[in-house]
């Protein structure tokens, strides 16, 4: 082949193939196929919560004027959180209107955590272990009436090792996978479905570290069909309320990454951030007070979390292989259109 072919074959290897390459060797370990595993332990007892799970952002500030147009507070001189932001209550509602914060403080001492509901407690009763969160709005002494149909902006949650400890020590992760519900039950007849847009974030803490990973997009409906176990008839029934998935899927890279991160897959001590953000109602994209979604609103929703893993040394292994077979080959590729190319093939070719 004369140079100009090699060229031709160069660029052709760079921008066909290439991009397939990386994409295989950066996933190197990972598996679609694998059955997920339940992340967290079985409790069925109240543990009391005296960690760090609890609500850090309740879909932004623009909840306020949905709720004080739709929900005003009742006149039972009871305060309600109307936005929440790093875990703390910004926007407060009195008998009168809006309170400040500082107001907030006179009253009852430093503002607390939006807590969880004060206790952990996991079930098997469905498909997916979870846990029983407060939603949105469900603050611990109020009786204000609120429906949680609004705020698009961020929705955020602290989830203690709880929430994660039943993935193996020494483990990393392949992929996490959320399972969000609303607690009321509908008959699946009842039409409430919204395809809804939106973006996730997730961030795992450890000690005083913490890493990111970030531009998740997701599309889904936000009515969830799934099977509930019937203690009378001691069956399981299919049911469908609000809610849906969320799966955040890892390359191989991100993957050893984490596992480096938490002292090579030290789960019981690794709380993670979980946030969604900027919600999209895609038949009703101007009007999204009136979305339904499984966390926001005054009553319960549930929370599971599930898993695939990967073997660390074997991910390992393949990505600095792959790695190391990509560097060669393009190596050779450049050569290829050089005048080194000919000379270096006929040492090969004279030693066979």
């Amino acid at each position: 082949m004369n140079p100009v072919q090699w060229n031709i074959l160069a660029i052709v290897f760079i921008l066909g193939f290439m991009p397939f390459a990386v994409a295989f060797v950066s996933n190197a370990g990972s598996s679609t196929d694998e059955a997920w595993i339940n992340s967290m332990q079985l409790h069925d007892e109240n543990i009391p919560l005296q960690d760090n799970s609890f609500w850090l952002e309740n879909g932004g500030s623009n909840l306020t004027s949905w709720y004080d147009t739709y929900y005003p507070p009742s006149t039972n001189s009871k305060l309600d959180c109307a936005y929440i932001t790093n875990g703390v209550c910004e926007g407060l509602y009195s008998d009168t209107g809006p309170m400040d914060p500082e107001q907030w403080m006179s009253l009852s001492g430093n503002p607390q955590p939006y807590p969880f509901g004060g206790y952990f407690r996991s079930s098997d009763y469905f498909d997916v272990r979870h846990s029983t969160i407060k939603q949105s709005h469900q603050a611990p002494g109020s009786n204000n009436a609120y429906a949680g149909r609004s705020g698009s902006e961020i929705f955020s949650w602290q989830l203690s090792p709880y929430y994660s400890n039943q993935i193996e020590q020494g483990e990393t992760l392949d992929s996490l996978r959320y399972w969000m519900v609303e607690a009321q039950a509908y008959n699946c007849n009842v039409n409430f479905e919204n395809n809804l847009t939106f973006e996730g974030e997730i961030t795992f803490v450890y000690g005083n570290d913490t890493i990111t990973y970030e531009n998740f997009e997701f599309e889904t409906s936000n009515r969830f069909e799934y099977s509930q176990f019937d203690d009378n008839q001691g069956t399981w029934d299919q049911v469908c309320s609000v809610g849906f998935f969320i799966e955040f899927d890892f390359t191989g890279f991100e993957s050893l990454e984490i596992y480096n991160f938490n002292n090579i897959g030290d789960w019981d001590n690794t709380s993670i951030i979980l946030t969604l953000k900027n919600f999209v109602n895609l038949e009703s994209p101007d009007a999204f007070g009136s979305t339904l979604l499984p966390f926001a609103g005054n009553d319960d929703w549930y929370l599971g979390l599930q898993h695939r893993e990967m073997n660390p040394v074997e991910a390992g292994f393949l990505i600095k292989t792959g790695t190391l077979i990509l560097a060669v080959i393009v190596f050779l590729v450049a050569l290829s259109s050089t005048p080194y190319f000919d000379p270096l093939m006929n040492s090969f070719k004279g030693r066979v």
